[in-house]
C-alpha cells in the first residue's frame, strides 16, 4: 500500500487504522475564525458589530424614496438611514407644532363630538403634511 503525506498506516494492530491530518483550508491560512452551528462549521467572513436595527418611520422612508428618484449619485453616499431618521423626527416635530397651532386657532364647535374633533384634526394633518413635504421631505438634506 502507498503511503499518502496526509495518512499515517498502523500495522501494529490487527485492522488498519488510518488517521487524516488536519489540512489547512484557504479560509485558515488568511486567519478566518469558524463557528459552529447545529454541528456544522461556518467561516466567519465579515464580523460586523451587532447593531439595534434603525428605525427611519413613515416620513424618513418617504425622504430615502425622494433620495433614490431624484439624486442617485448622493443616495449610495454617506450616512443614509442616520439621515432619515433625522428627517422623520424633524417632521413629527413639525407636524406637532402645526397640528397644535392650527386646532388652536380652530376650536370645534361641539368638543364632544369624536367626528368633529377628527375632523379638525384630519384637516390640521393634510396643511401639515403640505408643508412637511415641500419644507423637509422632498428636499436634498
Amino acid at each position: 500500500m502507498e503511503h499518502k503525506p496526509n495518512q499515517h498506516k498502523n500495522d501494529g494492530e490487527e485492522g488498519q487504522v488510518i488517521i487524516m491530518n488536519a489540512e489547512i483550508t484557504l479560509f485558515d491560512s488568511i486567519g478566518v475564525r469558524y463557528e459552529e452551528r447545529e454541528g456544522l462549521f461556518y467561516p466567519v467572513i465579515a464580523e460586523a458589530e451587532i447593531q439595534e436595527p434603525i428605525h427611519v418611520g413613515k416620513y424618513g422612508h418617504l425622504w430615502i424614496n425622494f433620495m433614490k428618484e431624484n439624486h442617485p449619485d448622493r443616495y449610495r453616499f454617506g450616512k443614509l438611514m442616520t439621515k432619515a431618521t433625522e428627517v422623520d423626527a424633524e417632521a413629527y416635530q413639525l407636524l406637532d407644532s402645526i397640528t397644535e397651532k392650527y386646532l388652536k386657532s380652530h376650536p370645534p364647535i361641539d368638543f364632544s363630538s369624536t367626528m368633529e374633533m377628527w375632523r379638525l384634526r384630519e384637516e390640521a394633518k393634510r396643511i401639515a403634511e403640505e408643508v412637511i413635504f415641500q419644507d423637509i421631505v422632498n428636499q436634498f438634506h
